[in-house]
């Protein structure tokens, strides 16, 4: 079967509707769940007692486990998951559920993904508590690991804007890695195994966002799950949705990362002999983006003009009373952005900056200024 061309024809008509926003609070999951996957399995609970599932599909010998959410405003993971279990449950499909059992907790962070945080209620990064273990969820997972001794795990997160593709200003839509188990970087069979899905995943990727793959930096982080799971044995594979343009709600981030996903569970079902393969060479993330770059700005301050360059990055919080996302701009970085990239990237030609007060605006404030004709009003854009 083509996959891509399937996955093209089917994803508008199977995607999961009932999740159009980048906000997935715990009720609006659990309202999906037990309408659709009555047969769910609660696995634990979180600091605030909100009850954490596992889902199953297919009876196949390989099996995969897959968690999204232990971050819980990184909502891409969940969404598009939930996506690939409609599709899955398509006859074309039937080939890959022969040969995988696949299960996934779709929302590891219940707390965090209901205030739209991080971190989990207790303030702690569940993806550095590997070893501590003083969050309940992360005991859950490990708990679950060990009891269905997957073959596999996918683990799903959502990155900045920040990032790039190499040297290019290519967005960096979606970044996979294989997570290095010790400060060496050392190659053994379980990483190969990862890296080799991830190269299958890459090669299908390029057929549709050609320039927008990357490969997340392997530093070994001697705390985070990724890391300690690979050195347990487990292939571990970090998928990091990240950003496209003009995709403010990460919809067709969403359709991306889904096709990763088939895509990954495509290459596990065919039991091909893992190999390196392409995956050095797919090109490294790099944190070379700013939401908005206004260059050649002239500022007049203290009988001086200075001629530079101005930076601001949207921030995301959720409005606790109308619980919708607010997305606010911020002053980021003044001076040289000459290594920088801007999604939004204007050179103003000495155009004079206006603001509340004379001079120039303070770093982590609204942005609240006029360029030209470029206005921003506490922290909008205008035009």
């Amino acid at each position: 079967m083509d996959l891509i061309n399937f996955f093209e024809a089917q994803f508008s008509q199977r995607f999961v509707r009932e999740f159009d926003s980048k906000y997935v609070p715990f009720e609006q999951l659990k309202k999906y769940l037990d309408l659709h996957f009555p047969d769910k399995k609660r696995i634990g609970q979180s600091h605030l007692s909100k009850d954490i599932y596992a889902l199953k599909m297919g009876n196949g010998p390989i099996k995969i486990l897959a968690w999204s959410q232990m971050h819980g405003n990184e909502s891409t993971g969940t969404r598009a998951m939930l996506d690939v279990i409609e599709l899955l449950k398509l006859e074309e499909c039937q080939f890959i559920l022969n040969e995988i059992s696949l299960y996934f907790v779709p929302m590891l962070n219940p707390d965090g993904a209901t205030s739209y945080t991080r971190r989990n209620a207790c303030q702690i990064d569940i993806n550095r508590d590997f070893h501590q273990e003083a969050s309940l969820e992360v005991c859950v997972l490990k708990k679950f690991v060990a009891q269905i001794q997957p073959d596999y795990l996918f683990n799903l997160h959502d990155q900045r804007s920040i990032f790039n593709v190499g040297e290019t200003p290519k967005a960096a839509t979606l970044a996979f890695l294989a997570p290095s188990f010790d400060p060496q970087k050392t190659m053994n069979e379980v990483r190969v195994k990862a890296m080799s899905v991830i190269d299958h995943m890459a090669k299908g990727l390029r057929q549709v966002i050609p320039g927008h793959i990357a490969r997340f930096s392997d530093e070994f982080y001697p705390n985070s799950t990724g890391d300690n799971f690979m050195k347990m044995g487990w292939p571990t594979l970090l998928f990091e949705s990240g950003h496209f343009p003009e995709d403010e709600g990460r919809d067709k981030v969403r359709k991306y990362t889904a096709l990763a996903i088939l895509l990954a569970l495509e290459d596990i079902s065919s039991r091909r002999m893992p190999e390196v393969g392409g995956y050095f060479e797919i090109p490294e993330n790099k944190q070379r983006f700013l939401d908005v770059v206004l260059r050649n700005v002239q500022f007049h301050f203290n009988k001086h003009t200075v001629i530079t360059d101005l930076g601001c990055q949207y921030e995301e919080r959720l409005n606790k009373e109308s619980q919708v996302l607010e997305r606010v701009l911020k002053v980021e970085e003044i001076g040289d952005l000459s290594a920088y990239f801007g999604h939004l990237d204007w050179d103003v030609e000495g155009e004079l900056y206006a603001g509340k007060v004379e001079g120039f605006p303070m770093i982590g404030e609204l942005a609240h200024f006029s360029v030209g004709e470029i206005r921003f009003e506490n922290g909008i854009y205008l035009g």
